[in-house]
């Protein structure tokens, strides 16, 4: 999170085809998008949405993956883009069920579509959190991660620090009163349930993603993730500084970590990249990203 509201963009991507509807736990669904792409030795990338953006919004950056022969699989988050139903005083989860129902699930659609092919997981911003939560519950669900402007919220990884620990409680108070977080109206995150945003909100609070499943409530073993990551920070990216980045990957004490700072001016290939433009404009990123994954999943 900035230390500043940022507008959340939510425009809907025409450069993606539809895969499969999903359905979700409580008789909510959700859709997946995505480019198939590349032969039997090619990687298949699932891309992990940022809190309260559209899974089409990342069309160029899937197009321009599948033009370096990756495959790729986005899934709406419950409650955003095509997902349904919002969230709302009945309609609640958490870290969970987004791991576990919607990532898991998108998993299965990649084993079954590309049989066979290595699997890497891409999480933007939130996404990389649920990524994460994902693979330390299921290990095998992807041989690499790339983590694009995803840190920690915790107050200490920003340098605005006690504004950013203000902002981030007021998220999860406001969402605990009202029911939800009505970020499609105040400028931040989209709309979203009140246990996401409490679990959240501890975490940029403590500095550690604690998951609540049922009565359990613990953070997962981080530590024990053992796969080659790649960690990018963004240029001109207020929500995910260098010190957030550094934030969430100290975590992966056994993972093979890759940290790169991506820059680009405002040229050819469209505007400065920061948190988001990026997924509108990858220039040369998507290349980057795909010459990294086929490495990172390559046998030996």
């Amino acid at each position: 999170m900035a230390t500043q509201w940022a507008p959340v963009p939510t425009a809907y991507g025409d450069l993606v085809d539809h895969v499969a509807d999903l359905d979700l736990p409580g008789g909510g669904h959700t859709t997946v998008v995505g480019l198939d792409a590349g032969g039997s030795q090619d990687p298949v990338v699932l891309l992990l949405p940022a809190l309260g953006v559209a899974a089409g919004y990342y069309g160029p950056f899937v197009a321009a993956l599948a033009a370096e022969r990756v495959a790729v699989l986005v899934a709406d988050f419950p409650g955003q883009g095509a997902s349904r139903p919002v969230a709302s005083r009945r309609n609640d989860f958490g870290y969970a069920v987004v791991s576990d129902a919607v990532v898991g699930a998108t998993v299965a659609v990649a084993r079954s579509r590309h049989p066979g092919r290595p699997v890497a997981m891409l999480g933007h911003s939130f996404g990389g959190q649920v990524a994460l939560v994902h693979l330390a519950a299921d290990p095998s669900s992807a041989d690499a991660l790339v983590l694009v402007g995803s840190g920690s919220p915790h107050w200490r990884g920003y340098r605005r620090r006690l504004r950013l620990l203000a902002q981030t409680q007021l998220v999860g108070a406001v969402a605990a009163v009202r029911g939800h977080w009505p970020g499609h109206r105040l400028g931040f995150g989209g709309r979203q349930p009140r246990r996401l945003m409490r679990e959240w909100a501890r975490f940029a609070r403590r500095g550690d993603l604690v998951v609540e499943r049922g009565s359990e409530r613990a953070e997962p073993d981080f530590g024990a993730l053992d796969l080659p990551v790649l960690a990018l920070t963004l240029d001109n990216d207020d929500l995910a500084p260098r010190g957030s980045v550094d934030g969430l990957v100290d975590k992966l004490t056994s993972a093979r970590v890759e940290h790169r700072f991506v820059a680009r001016e405002a040229g050819e290939h469209g505007p400065a990249i920061d948190h988001f433009v990026w997924a509108r404009h990858p220039g040369d990123l998507a290349a980057e990203v795909a010459e990294w994954v086929r490495a990172a999943v390559s046998p030996g």
